[in-house]
């Protein structure tokens, strides 16, 4: 059936697989099944709406409003609710229950569960098991990181965004398993690979696209277990290193012949590989998937974006392993979830919470820890527990709640990974009822501000001094300043200063992957319709994935 979204009016479908799902994972309290209805808003406009509770990059000096001490928080200081260090919010000082609060019958549940989140402490930053990585978020297991985000087993990285059991690698996205990398976007497992994109089992490379098993090859597209090449040709050992040390002099040379190679490029509708019946990009390993994007061992889910290994879901983002049978969550792992954020260490059967680890059945809670039978933070007998839910869903459907994931961000939407992807003017963000943040970068103490473009070019130029001083960023004038990690790396790596500010380099880096977005077109060599993530006006020849497959191997 086709339903209009009740958010941007654009009409979206329903199907019977969905509607068999919605039954699937619909809560059962007092032996009553208590349906999930099917959604209101599009698609879209359900993961804008989550996204806007993801704020990744702007982190900000505060005091906790535990110990006193300062710390880096992605909450400002103006925040309504208390915020804690991030050990002091793992430590036995304080107790989430006792924040618990009963149900007020009167008021909506959204209300109820507003006033919580702003009663109940916060944690700063979200680094779990991670050692010198204090100015990172939602950082796992990683050590000395440094503004890098939403990753996990990391090593001496700086400035990196979905990254993944790396070391040494500066200035990536969504790169995973790979060693002294840089400017690299979609690689996997390459090693001393710079200024890459898509690439895989690559070394000592280059300007590549698309390549995979490469070695000493530069500005490379399209390219397999090749040696010694530059622009696709194949050259000698001693010709390789004479050209490469001239081409990294002549950067706007290797554009231009990059982007001639890409206008010719064969390209397969999708990125991954090892897929059965898939529907998105940027898939791997991965089977019965529907409109999502940068899965991997993932098995029957839809609308999913940033997952590994989930199993029966719809709606959810930006988790680690492993969830199952889970609807409308972001930053999840374990069973059963329902419109819930940032839920880690195998919570089972949960409903509308946030910051709760490993825990069982509870209901609208925030901040608790191996908890079970819980209602708003409040502790109840598991028969008072099915009985209150049963009555709490019954009132959320009078109030037209039930079904829907709280619009309750803490963040203003120019904050958030929403604006990334979602962009708004601050006009349509206050008129959709978000918040919207006048941002002010910090004024540095440092000894002077130089012009990016006024910076040395070769790296040997560069004094140690560097580090006292500020650059302002050639494309939005914005001051940044370089750390000691970073400058050992330029030289170690013989790179360049960079001349942009880290927020707009990320943002480039962004806008060179595909949109989240699928376009029916037919496929450049045998004609059948397909859909792909490469718009109609693109220059490459899109092929769909047999006839790729029958081309290039």
């Amino acid at each position: 059936m086709q339903k209009s979204c009740t958010q941007c009016g654009s009409s979206f479908e329903i199907t019977q697989s969905d509607l068999e799902f919605y039954d699937k994972i619909s809560p059962v309290f007092n032996e009553k099944k208590h349906s999930i209805p099917a959604p209101t808003y599009c698609p879209d406009c359900r993961m804008k709406r989550r996204f806007t509770f993801r704020n990744f990059f702007n982190l900000y000096k505060r005091k906790s409003d535990l110990s006193g001490k300062d710390i880096i928080s992605m909450y400002d200081k103006d925040s309504p609710f208390p915020v804690f260090d991030q050990h002091e919010w793992w430590g036995d000082k304080w107790n989430g229950i006792d924040y618990g609060k009963d149900i007020d019958f009167n008021q909506s549940f959204f209300e109820q569960l507003k006033e919580l989140h702003n009663t109940v402490p916060h944690m700063g930053i979200m680094n779990t098991q991670s050692e010198n990585t204090d100015y990172s978020n939602l950082c796992f297991q990683s050590r000395n990181c440094y503004l890098v985000f939403g990753s996990v087993l990391n090593e001496d990285c700086c400035y990196g965004h979905i990254v993944w059991q790396c070391r040494n690698c500066f200035d990536c996205l969504y790169t995973y398993r790979s060693e002294f990398c840089y400017e690299c976007i979609d690689c996997v497992q390459c090693y001393n690979t710079l200024f890459s994109q898509s690439s895989e089992n690559c070394n000592d490379s280059y300007f590549l696209v698309n390549c995979h098993g490469c070695r000493n090859c530069f500005g490379c597209v399209g390219m397999n277990n090749n040696e010694y090449c530059i622009f696709n040709e194949q050259i000698s050992k001693e010709e390789y290193k004479s050209r490469v040390d001239y081409l990294l002099s002549h950067l706007k040379t290797i554009k231009s012949k990059l982007e001639e190679l890409r206008s010719n490029e064969i390209v397969k509708n999708f990125h991954g590989y090892s897929c059965e019946n898939v529907q998105g990009d940027y898939l791997y390993f991965s089977r019965n998937i529907v409109r999502s994007y940068d899965l991997k061992n993932c098995e029957d889910c839809k609308y999913c974006a940033t997952c590994d290994s989930f199993k029966d879901c719809y709606d959810c983002n930006y988790s680690p392993p492993h969830a199952e049978v889970s609807y409308e969550s972001i930053t999840i792992s374990g069973f059963h979830y329902l419109f819930c954020h940032r839920c880690l260490g195998n919570n089972s059967d949960i409903l509308y919470c946030d910051d709760c680890h490993g825990c069982r059945n509870c209901f609208g809670c925030f901040g608790l820890k191996q908890k079970e039978y819980c209602i708003l933070n409040k502790q109840y007998s598991k028969e008072q527990y099915e009985d209150l839910s049963s009555r709490l869903i019954d009132h959320m459907i009078n109030t037209k709640e039930w079904g829907e994931f709280a619009s309750i961000t803490p963040f203003a939407y120019n904050e958030t990974i929403a604006h990334q992807y979602f962009p708004l003017s601050q006009e349509q963000a206050l008129k959709e009822g978000y918040r919207w943040k006048d941002k002010e970068d910090e004024i540095p103490q440092v000894e002077k501000i130089i012009p990016a473009d006024r910076l040395p070019v070769s790296i040997n130029d560069i004094p140690d001094d560097i580090l006292n001083w500020a650059i302002k960023c050639e494309a939005t004038q914005r001051p940044f300043r370089i750390v000691k990690q970073e400058l050992e790396f330029y030289r170690k790596m013989k790179l360049p200063i960079p001349r942009f500010h880290p927020d707009e380099r990320h943002k480039r880096r962004i806008a060179l992957r595909n949109p989240r977005k699928l376009w029916e077109r037919k496929c450049d060599k045998c004609g059948e319709g397909m859909e792909t993530t490469y718009a109609p006006e693109r220059p490459e020849r899109v092929f769909c994935e047999k006839c790729y497959l029958n081309e290039v191997y």
